[in-house]
């Protein structure tokens, strides 16, 4: 058998040598599919398959504060309390959240990303301390005197160079000493873990305790996120039922505090990753229809090999080779081919990755580094072995069956007729495949345009943004904190190609933000839970100048809106409609869970997007940040020249203010806009990408099999020419051939289109999936690309001299 199989891998390698062009072509027409689908199926595998980076991460759970309003809030420390002390399904429960920190006491302000996490959370993840040690539950709950802190491996080697003397010393964080007592073991940093609202990393680790709420952790609101390990064997549908007994005893205890709140889990795995699942997935489909026209185009290639050879396979059977024995020779040449282009397909799946991340935009939940791992050479050499049955099955099966006495009595003649229904069949499906493909594209584009002309309800061009955090310990009392706003502003303002300032709590795109109750005055009030919600703004004078936002009635707010005014609001238009319809809402009341006493309407403004350009709208409340002062803000700059080109100096105008003040997210406005289109334009990138290379395939699938039927014609078509034909009606036979077989594909694509946009629904905004646009494109174009290949062999063919054709013969 061993004797045998050399034999076999011999002549194929001989039949390479003599027709390297054929070889080349389909081995770089495989590879190119098995590489684009080895790092799709890696990005795959890394974000969807691969489990979380923690111990026992199958067990891993969310725990959410839910309510009508947040189906995924935030935990309170007091539900986290009687959680751990009630629950028999979880193993451990943690809490934690991720906040910007400032390290002072160095020569520049640097802001960290902090951690403020309860000691069990190390537990639940089953981190562990490099040197020195973690922080217990203890050392975390409130009440905590010694300020701790456990960095990450990442800034111990950034800001100690590895020193084994930073275990003990002392860093000044928010304004507070604090002793660092361990170093993380690797890989929780910022960059090495997904950061999706769950775990994200952290350049550093603080006590729950330190946690800056104004009125300490017991008597905060929901404030932190909850992680849990549950125990072996239970589900998730188990934990949720015994956390919801849970929240009813909470709400016996406490009605006001907990009325419209329950908790729930998720896997965490799920919460993760889910959003990301149906552009994955739709990336995957697509790069395996690349693949399926590439093993098309090949097998096409192998069935004209095949008929080519019928004399040799013809005189081996009259020689006495069985079907089986040539069925083995194919099987193993087309075999030999498919484990070549593998071979080749994973370096090119290699380089594809490294383009990828290079390609990819921030927003996009890729891992940084994806590995080409046991997992994905697996899949890989599945591929394989598929490659090679779609490829070398049906020329094999259609080649191992001659008949002996028509194929020796042909001479060197071949049979007109030799499998074409066949090669149509396959050319049909390409040509189909590749529509579908387009459509797809065209669908995506579309959307991305579409997301580019919703208006915004604000001018985000030549607009310089920051944001910063004011230490609690320094900046205590409001007052402290309106005139650092204030003194900051007013710097800002007087730095040369600044137009226009203000402050506002969290920049639209910056991914920031909140929302609030709100009861119109005269209405019966609410729980907090079941109150209507409006997305919270807190700014400075000017704010809706430096925006371009516009003023619709009333007034703006003005530096004499301060702390001694009564509280005044400005409103947009989606809030006035839905409460005041049909009356002027300037003057009225209404109160708010943020606010101590009603708040009256002074201004309405124009409808604008805060996180994404598709979000619908809602309504929207402005209130003075002078009278509701809170220590995190950011900044919004006008200018009159390229935003980057006053970084410096507007950094030094805050620091003119506190010298001790680090400021972070030093962007343009427009980029901000723009990198939440990231996802989208990636996604369209990509499914562009492959749409070509399904073109291409398509057209050299369309072409090659054209050729070779024209080249098996040129026999009858040159007797044709001798009779008479005229060259023309031989073009417009062969083509008008082609053409009648695209519209058949062309058709069957389309309605193959409409399945996939459906099931793309999610990641589509603005074009609806049977859109007539996207598909007219689609035909038009497979319809011309699919005539240009067909005409080139047809022009040649309507050019045959008659006398060359008949003394093939």
């Amino acid at each position: 058998m061993l004797d045998t199989l050399r034999q076999d891998v011999r002549y194929a390698l001989r039949l390479w040598a003599r027709r390297p062009a054929f070889a080349f072509v389909a081995i770089l027409t495989l590879a190119i599919g098995i590489g684009a689908n080895t790092a799709m199926f890696s990005i795959v595998n890394a974000v969807l398959l691969r489990p979380l980076p923690y111990a026992h991460a199958d067990r891993l759970v969310s725990i959410w504060g839910r309510t009508a309003s947040f189906p995924r809030g935030l935990l309170s420390y007091k539900e986290y309390e009687e959680i751990r002390s009630q629950s028999r399904t979880l193993d451990t429960i943690g809490v934690y959240l991720g906040q910007s920190v400032n390290l002072t006491g160095v020569n520049e302000p640097q802001r960290l990303v902090g951690i403020f996490a309860s000691g069990s959370f190390f537990d639940v993840l089953g981190l562990k301390a490099e040197r020195g040690r973690l922080y217990t539950e203890e050392e975390s709950a409130p009440g905590t005197v010694k300020p701790v802190v456990v960095l990450s491996h990442q800034l111990w080697r950034q800001r100690f160079n590895e020193d084994p003397a930073a275990i003990g010393s002392t860093m000044t964080v928010n304004g507070v000493p604090v002793t660092v007592i361990g170093i993380m073991a690797p890989p929780f940093d910022v960059d090495s873990v997904p950061a999706a609202g769950y775990f994200i990393g952290g350049d550093l680790f603080l006590p729950a305790a330190q946690f800056p709420a104004p009125n300490g952790l017991n008597g905060a609101g929901p404030v932190m996120l909850g992680v849990a390990r549950i125990k072996a064997g239970v589900d998730s549908a188990t934990a949720t039922a015994e956390l919801d007994v849970i929240g009813k005893r909470l709400l016996a205890a406490n009605p006001n505090a907990q009325a419209g709140r329950t908790i729930q889990s998720e896997f965490a795995q799920e919460g993760i990753v889910g959003s990301s699942r149906p552009a994955l997935v739709l990336l995957l489909a697509s790069v395996g229809v690349v693949l399926l026209i590439a093993c098309i185009n090949v097998s096409n290639l192998l069935l004209a090999r095949a008929i080519d050879r019928q004399k040799e396979i013809a005189l081996r059977a009259a020689l006495g080779a069985s079907r089986t024995t040539v069925l083995r020779q194919l099987t193993i040449e087309a075999s030999l081919m498919a484990v070549t282009a593998t071979a080749a397909g994973l370096v090119a799946g290699y380089w594809a990755l490294q383009g990828l991340s290079w390609l990819q935009p921030p927003s996009v939940p890729i891992p940084a580094h994806v590995p080409l791992d046991s997992t994905v050479l697996l899949f890989t050499a599945g591929t394989a072995v598929a490659v090679a049955m779609l490829c070398g099955v049906v020329p094999a099966i259609r080649a191992s069956r001659p008949d002996i006495s028509r194929v020796l009595q042909a001479g060197s003649r071949r049979a007109s007729g030799d499998g074409h229904r066949t090669r149509d069949v396959l050319m049909v499906a390409e040509i189909a495949m590749s529509v579908a493909l387009v459509a797809l594209s065209a669908l995506l584009v579309q959307s991305l345009l579409a997301m580019q002309h919703v208006p915004l309800g604000f001018d985000p061009s030549n607009v310089f943004t920051l944001q910063f955090r004011l230490p609690q310990t320094r900046y205590s009392k409001p007052e402290e904190i309106a005139g650092f706003f204030k003194s900051a502003v007013e710097r800002v303002r007087a730095v040369p190609g600044v137009q226009s300032a203000a402050l506002v709590r969290a920049v639209p795109f910056s991914g920031n933000g909140g929302t609030t109750g709100y009861v119109v005055e005269g209405r019966r009030a609410l729980d907090p839970a079941s109150m209507p919600q409006a997305r919270f703004h807190l700014v400075t004078p000017d704010y809706f100048v430096t925006m371009r936002i516009p003023l619709m009635s009333g007034r703006d707010f003005t530096d004499r809106d301060d702390l001694r005014a009564p509280l005044v609001a400005v409103i947009n238009e989606t809030f006035a409609r839905r409460e005041w319809p049909g009356e002027d809402a300037i003057g009225k009341h209404f109160t708010t869970p943020n606010a101590p006493a009603p708040v009256t309407i002074v201004g309405i403004v124009g409808d604008t997007k805060h996180y994404t350009a598709t979000e619908p709208a809602m309504p929207q409340l402005y209130v003075s940040h002078y009278q509701v002062p809170l220590i995190f803000c950011s900044l919004v700059a006008r200018t009159s020249v390229p935003p980057e080109q006053l970084t410096n100096d507007i950094r030094r105008a805050i620091w003119a203010v506190d010298k001790d003040q680090p400021v972070w997210s030093i962007r343009s406005l427009e980029a901000q806009v723009e990198s939440t289109q990231g996802s989208s334009r990636f996604l369209a990138l990509l499914l562009g990408i492959f749409a070509v290379v399904a073109l291409l395939l398509a057209g050299v699938g369309i072409f090659g099999v054209t050729s070779y039927g024209v080249a098996q014609r040129t026999h009858e078509i040159g007797i044709r020419l001798a009779l008479g034909a005229s060259g023309e009606r031989v073009l417009r036979e062969v083509v008008g051939r082609g053409v009648r077989l695209t519209f058949v594909a062309v058709t069957i694509g389309l309605i193959a289109a409409v399945g996939m946009a459906r099931l793309a629904k999610a990641v589509l905004f603005g074009v609806e999936p049977a859109d007539p646009v996207a598909f007219t494109i689609a035909a038009v174009v497979l319809v011309t690309v699919s005539g240009a290949a067909c005409y080139i062999p047809a022009r040649r063919a309507a050019r045959v001299d008659p006398v060359v054709a008949l003394s093939q013969e």
